[in-house]
């Protein structure tokens, strides 16, 4: 099935949007990338401020639906976190939704911070919600630290690991892994 002109303008303004950034994308930019005139952008979105805020719920549900692909809970836990960690690079290079959503997480234009950040506290809580049903209905749950503990650690993992690479780059991103995946393992270690 074809999509509709809106979901074309939308695909073109995410994948400028993720490598220019909102400021730098142009309302004739997308409109060229769809090979429609810009006036034409305007029957679909009253500004670029409103295709802009069109993504951010099609975004969440991208993002929710890969952590519950990933976080099923069970035996396999810990290959299920390390997993969604190693993904955040492999997503990161081969996805311009994936770089759109995490350049929105840290830095999203100025003059829609709070239509943004709204919606963006509801999805860090229904990852958490997600990663504690996991965590919850594993050996984890049975691990020296509370569920609690664990799945506020996993979302600060997750947050520092997106940070280290959208703005440390891939190297630093790896070795930051390494470090907080061993620290991980070391506090969930059963005692003797």
């Amino acid at each position: 099935m074809s999509k509709t002109t809106t979901e074309r303008l939308q695909d073109a303004a995410l994948a400028r949007f993720a490598v220019q950034g909102f400021d730098a994308t142009t309302m004739n930019e997308i409109a060229a990338d769809v090979g429609i005139k810009k006036p034409s952008v305007y029957a679909h979105f009253r500004n670029k401020d409103e295709l802009f805020m069109s993504l951010i719920p099609l975004m969440i549900e991208s993002e929710l639906a890969h952590a519950r692909s990933v976080f099923q809970g069970g035996e396999a836990i810990r290959a299920q976190l390390l997993a969604y960690f190693h993904g955040i690079q492999e997503r990161f290079d081969g996805s311009p939704q994936v770089r759109f959503w995490m350049r929105i997480l840290f830095s999203p234009p100025v003059h829609l911070y709070e239509q943004v950040m709204q919606p963006m506290h509801i999805f860090m809580d229904d990852l958490e919600d997600i990663i504690r049903q996991a965590v919850g209905n594993s050996p984890l749950a049975l691990a020296p630290l509370e569920v609690e503990t664990q799945v506020i650690a996993c979302m600060a993992m997750i947050e520092s690991l997106q940070s280290e690479l959208l703005f440390g780059g891939a190297r630093k991103y790896r070795r930051r892994l390494t470090a907080i995946w061993t620290v991980f393992e070391a506090a969930l270690a059963h005692p003797d």
